[in-house]
């Protein structure tokens, strides 16, 4: 009998610590990232997607990397006086339980200076910190839109 108790207790840490891995690998989830494709000399590029904080605490994305690019940043598309303009910002905050959608014309990442152009179908590998501490690293594919990418999600 007390065998079968501290195989049950065992089992039930087991599963309480997985269930907890899996809580914090889940914490904030990527959903459709895509990079816009552009003519072959074009300076810059677009990234989108959807971005899900599971917690219960506001973060924040204050920065991003991205192999094959001089640099790149966050943006967001204001309307100044009727005139849509990209602006670069030093963060991006994500509700409590909320989502955070990168799409063309509002927030969005620019990839600076690509090193080779590229095509529709390639892929990048893009480095994102949160002000929790989280890092995350996804693969994305460069298209013309959401379409190509859809069902694809990263969860962390």
């Amino acid at each position: 009998m007390k065998r079968i108790l501290i195989s049950v207790v065992l089992i039930f840490q087991i599963s309480l610590v997985h269930a907890m891995d899996h809580q914090k690998l889940s914490a904030i989830v990527i959903h459709d990232p895509w990079i816009r494709t552009a003519p072959p000399n074009a300076p810059m590029l677009g990234l989108f997607m959807k971005i899900r904080n599971n917690t219960n605490q506001d973060i924040r994305l204050v920065s991003v990397q991205a192999t094959g690019y001089v640099r790149a940043e966050l943006h967001r598309t204001i309307n100044h006086n009727g005139i849509m303009k990209m602006q670069k910002q030093s963060f991006m905050p994500i509700s409590a339980q909320g989502d955070l959608d990168l799409k063309p014309g509002s927030w969005h990442i620019m990839l600076i200076g690509p090193e080779i152009a590229p095509k529709e179908g390639d892929t990048s590998m893009i480095y994102l910190e949160f002000d929790n501490g989280t890092t995350q690293t996804i693969h994305v594919q460069v298209g013309k839109g959401k379409i190509m990418m859809k069902h694809n999600h990263y969860t962390y």
